[in-house]
């Protein structure tokens, strides 16, 4: 079966194509869980059956993983993990959802250990992270040549708003990092604690609006629920965390090309390390028992002072907030769910947010239905998602009667008071995309228990936001229609169990890069056909993941 397994994934590696990255994360392990909730086996546990799948990260995949840990006595381990993954890009530095590993070209590893101990109301999760980088030279990127305002409109609208790396220094990266560890007090269905790993907040898959495994997990208190509280009207949970961000030590790669055109563009960004408050709160009523909607709000702000760094920052200038609302609703008889995440950026999400003259809504849409097949547990299944985090209005960016200047409104996970945006050690706490960007992603993968084989397809549009400031026509809103940085990603995945509690899981992906940074370039020369094919600005990247994952005293 192994055999006929790997054939099959040597012929899909020939395959021009690409599946989500197979780097074998504890979030990414709980869709086991959330597909037996919509096959509704009577066997399932009540926590698979009630849990909402809005909140997720290592802790709560183990609640999921080991329901019965609880109830064992005296000090015991109650799980030892140990993984490996590997990723490669051939050409670009294409990133996405893999929690420390960063933007770069080259290969990358990431190796982790781990083991859950507990003692009574005490746990210890131990899962340190150690990553290797080769993190290659990239190519010199110019800019639009036949614009000389290209670069400031870029500083103004993007770099000085958000850390936006695509490189991290020139150097390969070796580096330590906490992981998923955390020490938690365990009182009934609720813990408190203090963790490094990374939470996932909404019901999305590709994407979520606050909190996904995009960037490295950042050390916070929490207070969470382990299980749903069932009450009167229903089932609740929430999560409530307070942590801090890091800010990047290198100096990004555009700010040296920038300060050979106008220093003056490039702002400064405070170093002071940043705050971050959040929470989020989920509810099943319980009159309709399938559906889950939820609210959640974060808040970050630069200390005023630490330990080396104690310039003052007025408090008005000082917050960047996001809110979002949500749901989930699940069909078990269709064996299907459908879910969406709405939000706002620079204010929580209320109903009259959404109908002012400065509305800057995002959204997350997606749907799922397997297909049980006649013979074992086997299915297919089908995964559809979109996201939109582009302004509504491109007007709104715009000052009236200044069009050429600085914008008036911000995109998603940017802003002009905490300039490092909304990041986490140089990536997007967020959706996965980034800043203005729009995608949409259709997947369909066969599953039997821990095996599966799927393919996937994405179209990306980077930064809408900045693509209508940078390519004003005549009218303020309307842009030119054709210089769209866009991606195709497309491709396959596998993963597959050889044995109990050894998880193996690979992916091809190929994505072509249309008008790569919105320029189109033929022979080193910037040239204004970019509805036409330009070898130097038209890229390809091939992206190679491997992941080994050993789970020692695991039932999955």
């Amino acid at each position: 079966m192994v055999k006929k397994i790997l054939t099959f994934f040597i012929l899909l590696m020939t395959i021009e194509g690409s599946a989500q990255n197979a780097l074998l994360d504890d979030i990414k392990l709980t869709d086991y869980y959330r597909n037996k909730q919509l096959i509704g086996k009577v066997q399932d546990t009540e926590l698979v059956k009630n849990y909402s799948f809005l909140v997720r990260s290592t802790s709560y995949y183990q609640y999921l993983a080991y329901p019965n840990a609880e109830k064992k006595k005296g000090l015991y381990i109650s799980n030892f993990q140990f993984s490996n993954n590997f990723q490669n890009n051939s050409d670009l530095p294409v990133s996405y959802n893999d929690g420390n590993i960063i933007p770069a070209k080259g290969f990358q590893e990431r190796y982790s250990v781990g083991a859950n101990i507990k003692w009574k109301i005490f746990e210890l999760n131990i899962q340190p992270e150690f990553i290797r980088a080769e993190n290659l030279r990239q190519e010199v990127f110019a800019g639009n040549q036949l614009d000389g305002n290209w670069w400031t409109r870029y500083f103004f609208m993007v770099q000085n708003n958000v850390d936006d790396y695509r490189r991290f220094g020139n150097e390969p990266i070796n580096k330590f990092y906490l992981g998923q560890s955390k020490f938690a007090i365990n009182i009934d269905k609720f813990a408190l604690g203090v963790s490094n790993e990374n939470i996932w907040w909404g019901p999305g898959k590709r994407n979520a609006l606050l909190f996904t495994n995009n960037a490295p997990g950042f050390l916070h208190a929490f207070v969470q629920t382990k299980k749903p509280i069932k009450t009167k009207i229903g089932n609740f949970e929430f999560n409530a965390i307070y942590g801090e961000l890091g800010n990047v030590d290198y100096t990004h790669p555009d700010d040296s090309i920038m300060r050979t055109i106008w220093s003056g563009a490039i702002q400064e960004k405070f170093m002071n390390t940043r705050n971050i408050q959040a929470f989020t709160i989920n509810w099943n009523p319980k009159w309709m028992s399938n559906f889950y909607i939820g609210y959640s709000f974060s808040k970050q702000s630069y200390k005023e002072d630490s330990l080396f760094f104690t310039k003052k920052i007025p408090s008005e200038k000082n917050k960047m907030t996001l809110g979002a609302v949500m749901f989930r609703y699940v069909m078990p008889r269709d064996h299907a769910e459908f879910y969406a995440e709405i939000g706002q950026p620079d204010r929580a999400a209320t109903p009259g947010s959404f109908f002012n003259d400065t509305v800057k809504t995002g959204f997350v849409f997606g749907a799922s239905k397997i297909f049980l097949m006649k013979k074992g547990d086997a299915f297919i299944k089908l995964d559809v998602e979109v996201t939109q985090l582009q302004l509504m209005d491109p007007k709104q960016i715009f000052v009236p009667g200044a069009p050429f200047g600085v914008p008036a409104v911000h995109s998603w996970y940017a802003s002009p008071t905490i300039r490092q945006g909304y990041t986490h050690d140089g990536q997007n706490l967020g959706a996965a995309i980034g800043s203005g960007s729009n995608s949409q992603s259709i997947s369909l993968s066969w599953h039997k228990g821990q095996n599966k084989i799927g393919i996937f397809v994405e179209r990306l549009v980077h930064n809408s936001d900045f693509y209508h400031y940078a390519y004003l026509t005549g009218m303020l809103g309307y842009s030119r229609a054709d210089a769209y940085w866009v991606d195709m990603n497309t491709g396959a995945e596998i993963q597959f169990s050889p044995i109990k509690n050894i998880l193996i899981a690979g992916s091809y992906m190929a994505t072509n890069a249309m008008n790569y940074r919105w320029t189109k370039v033929v022979n080193d020369i910037s040239v204004d056909k970019f509805a036409t094919p330009g070898i130097n600005s038209d890229k390809n990247n091939f992206q190679f993941n491997v992941s080994v994952k050993y789970s020692f005293n695991g039932s999955h």
